[in-house]
């Protein structure tokens, strides 16, 4: 008699498990417990097969979670503590600090506190004129968001030289939609402060805080 397939549950978040050992120096963050009862709620009110999966998923999160487990996407950095050298553009710097912290990284209010200083400079937005329409008027937009960003130890060595990431995105312009162009603008312009936000961070991942200082 042929032996029945065993069936597999699959958790319908997208996790990726990394294979190093248990009691490793960077273990994942815990799963918020508001999130797992939220599950549980779910698992009361679902049928059979999203019970079996939600609660599977759930005890599967829990036992790994001190093996390095982690949600896809999310960085090993190399430091777990930075100081975020900073003075402009507050809602641009909390966008940063954001994607630190979802990657783990705990930002510190003294230097002396922290493994890195992340140094954030020169911080422009631009709007420069593509083509213009029949009337001479400008027609379409090219918009540009740069940040300049360093990286020291905490003892002041560098680690990472000056560094500049530059994002740009279009825009046709319309004389007779002007309310609805200037949303537009404001949203390309916050797309673009995430996506330089998770470049750096993809960047600072890159570091090697035991290598030589650099020049």
């Amino acid at each position: 008699m042929a032996s029945r397939p065993v069936k597999s549950w699959s958790s319908p978040a997208d996790w990726s498990i990394s294979f190093a050992k248990c009691g490793r120096a960077h273990p994942a963050r815990p799963l918020n417990a508001s999130v797992f009862a939220r599950k549980l709620r779910i698992m009361n009110s679902g049928n059979e097969t999203t019970r079996r999966r939600l609660l599977l998923a759930g005890l599967a999160t829990f036992g790994l979670a001190g093996c390095g487990f982690h949600l896809r996407g999310q960085l090993d950095m190399p430091f777990k503590r930075a100081y975020l050298n900073a003075s402009r553009n507050e809602r641009f710097m909390n966008r940063i600090a954001r994607q630190l912290e979802i990657n783990g990284v705990v930002l510190t209010e003294r230097l002396n506190e922290a493994e890195v200083s992340i140094r954030l400079f020169n911080i422009k937005r631009e709007r420069d004129i593509l083509s213009l329409n029949r009337a001479g008027k400008a027609r379409e937009y090219r918009l540009l968001t740069t940040l300049n960003y360093a990286v020291e130890r905490a003892d002041g060595t560098t680690l990472r030289p000056a560094e500049r990431i530059a994002v740009r995105r279009d825009i046709t312009y319309d004389d007779t939609q002007l309310l609805a162009k200037d949303q537009e603008e404001a949203m390309l312009y916050r797309d673009m402060e995430d996506d330089i936000a998770q470049q750096l961070v993809r960047r600072l991942a890159a570091i090697k805080l035991d290598g030589p200082a650099a020049q």
